[in-house]
């Protein structure tokens, strides 16, 4: 639908419009910026027209003419015919009916200024092309097309705008980036969730959790909301999985359903990795990249017909079930990643690679990979899918992918996956000797020489011996360093294989390697971490901090612990976590963990200390520790011997 205003100095359309109708456009030679008659400017590419169609033909009334409309947002109408259409055509209009009546010959007088057309063509408002340069004298009013009843529609908030700052701006049409795909009820699919269970498995109904007045609240609010979506709605199902709350950073309440013992009795449903192999050819003559972290997807799959009393959950305020896939079923990233590969099936293989939440674009050249990215974003857009602009990247010569770092003919690892191993710091005393040798011993079959390149180094743990770090020790220490992140040492990962986890935890610290076995049973480290505690993080008891170092290691190597085939083998020297996943009772902290590993196939396994110089070296580096008797405090909690807690009553 056109409006006609005589108080509008240019013709205008739609984005939406060009995009639906798949239009040709070309970009303005002079681009202006447009206000309307309250001084204000659409946030819409920031308030600049940069785009024009090319001349169509349109017929009003029968009669066929050639327009030329710019392209911005306007209102609910399609298009608006203004001053140069009115000026050109001169139709004898019916004001009061709202009719027109006859034409009258064009009129040449003082025709508008017409901008040349190229033969840059596409059918989005913002596609293919990098920004003009403005000319900021040219200015322009038009009157705003308001609803029939009521004040003028408030602009979007400003933080809308914030958020698209990293965007570039041939891409904030999209309304991905601008709202959360959490406000719609999706339809039915053939990725729809479905939770198959083991044979026997039964019904478990579990008791409902205390809560306090603020989580009440909470509660409230969230079911209101949730009902009021469609997301959830009341149940009788013999099911019950009991829910709590965790804080978020910025110190709001989010809901937690503790679906341990339904994922315990759910039949994994794996997904592969894909293969560094297929990657590379894939990838082939790629020279740019471009990367979207997905957000607000799982509410974006519904739960299969019958499968929603499954997902039941038990409040004070009542039964519940899920209508979309929740958050915590151990296969629910597994759906995600059925629904990615249908919405980018078209052009998988081709220019793009999706696995979970993580989508990389690639292409040969600046042209080709503008086209490739609209026509990802179309299909995200069209599935209703939102990508966080915060964590995307576009049009990068070098990109991180799945613990890869990506860049024209090169895969290799992320550097940040290794990076611990490389900055490890020179030791400034005979025990951060002894923890770095006691690190690189393990390796010793892998280094050719290595007694004689370890000499000065040993020497300096003998009886008596004085610390004194001489060049001789630092170009030895360097030397390891290095030879340990060559080849043949360290592997790229192999999803065929079984994966091996390695965490300690000090009082200051936390470390972990990833490894994986060769044809020989050799152990090769793959990627490793260290990282302090900060904060409230220094009082947790020993339990947690154990705990939080696997749970780290998770975060760091998501990509490839992901839908392993075998269960990833995690060992730690803290015997009361291979109860984890059994304990009857956890805090929120835990149960926050504990939602995050579920969607993960993996055993913890006790080692002893001694067994674990790896993990126990990384975690004690002299770099990493703080003054214990500064920043500690009594803790809170201590671990009961099935791994839950226990409230710390001594001195009371």
């Amino acid at each position: 639908m056109a409006m006609i205003d005589s108080g509008s100095s240019i013709n205008l359309i739609t984005p939406q419009t060009v995009n639906d109708w798949k239009i040709p456009w070309v970009l303005k030679k002079r681009p202006y910026r447009v206000y309307t008659f309250e001084g204000k400017s659409p946030s819409y590419e920031q308030g600049q027209v940069l785009r024009e169609t090319v001349p169509l033909k349109v017929t009003i009334n029968g009669d066929e003419q050639e327009i030329v409309f710019d392209i911005t947002p306007i209102g609910k109408h399609d298009a608006i015919l203004g001053r140069p259409w009115l000026r050109k055509y001169n139709p004898d209009i019916d004001w009061v009916n709202g009719t027109i009546k006859q034409w009258k010959p064009p009129v040449d007088k003082n025709p508008i200024e017409e901008v040349s057309v190229t033969d840059r063509k596409g059918w989005h408002p913002s596609l293919y092309e990098t920004k003009p340069p403005l000319e900021p004298s040219r200015m322009v009013m038009f009157i705003n097309n308001y609803p029939e009843e009521g004040p003028p529609p408030e602009p979007p908030p400003k933080t809308a705008d914030e958020q698209l700052k990293d965007v570039p701006l041939q891409y904030r049409g999209y309304k991905i980036f601008r709202s959360s795909s959490e406000c719609t009820l999706p339809a039915h699919g053939p990725w729809d969730h479905e939770i198959p269970l083991k044979e026997g498995a039964k019904p478990k109904y579990q008791k409902i959790y205390q809560l306090n007045a603020a989580q009440m609240k909470a509660l409230k609010e969230y079911i209101d909301e949730r009902l009021k979506l469609g997301h959830i709605r009341e149940s009788q199902s013999p099911w019950g999985s009991p829910i709590l709350f965790v804080p978020k950073k910025d110190g709001e309440l989010r809901l937690v359903i503790d679906y341990r013992h339904l994922n315990s009795d759910t039949i994994k449903n794996r997904y592969p990795l894909p293969l560094i192999q297929e990657m590379r050819d894939r990838l082939g003559k790629a020279t740019i990249f471009s990367k979207f972290d997905l957000t607000s997807a799982f509410s974006q799959i519904r739960m299969k017909k019958g499968e929603e009393i499954k997902t039941a959950f038990r409040t004070p305020l009542g039964h519940y079930e899920y209508r979309i896939m929740p958050q915590g079923l151990t296969n629910a990233p597994a759906s995600f990643q059925a629904r990615i590969d249908a919405v980018l099936k078209q052009f998988a293989g081709e220019f793009v690679m999706a696995y979970i939440d993580d989508i990389i674009v690639f292409s040969e050249n600046e042209e080709q990979h503008q086209k490739h990215v609209h026509k990802v974003l179309a299909a995200l857009e069209k599935a209703g899918l939102s990508v966080n602009p915060k964590k995307s990247e576009f049009h990068k010569e070098q990109v991180d992918f799945l613990g890869y770092r990506i860049s024209p003919g090169q895969i290799r690892m992320d550097p940040t996956k290794i990076k611990d191993i490389a900055e490890w710091p020179a030791p400034i005393t005979v025990t951060g000797v002894r923890g770095f040798l006691g690190f690189v011993n393990f390796y010793r079959r892998f280094i050719k020489g290595f007694g004689g390149i370890a000499k000065p180094l040993n020497d300096l743990t003998k009886k008596d011996a004085v610390f004194n770090w001489t060049k001789e020790c630092d170009d030895a220490f360097n030397k390891l360093k290095q030879m340990i992140l060559d080849d043949p040492i360290l592997m790229l990962p192999d999803p065929d294989k079984e994966f091996e986890v390695e965490t300690d935890a000090s009082d200051w610290a936390m470390g972990g390697q990833l490894g994986q076995r060769d044809d020989q049973n050799r152990l090769h480290p793959i990627a490793f971490f260290s990282k302090a505690f900060r904060g409230p993080e220094l009082n947790y008891p020993i339990h947690d901090k154990e705990l939080m170092s696997i749970i780290w290691a998770f975060k760091e190597w998501r990509p490839w612990l992901s839908g392993t085939k075998e269960p990833v083998k995690v060992y730690s020297d803290h015997k009361n976590l291979t109860y984890f996943t059994s304990t009857k009772e956890l805090n929120q902290r835990q149960t926050r963990w504990s939602e995050f590993l579920s969607q993960f196939n993996f055993n913890i396994y006790y080692r002893k200390g001694s067994e674990n110089a790896r993990a126990d070296a990384l975690s004690r580096q002299e770099d990493l520790k703080v003054n214990k008797e500064v920043t500690m405090s009594a803790a809170l909690f201590q671990p009961n011997k099935d791994g839950s807690l226990r409230q710390h009553l001594s001195g009371r």
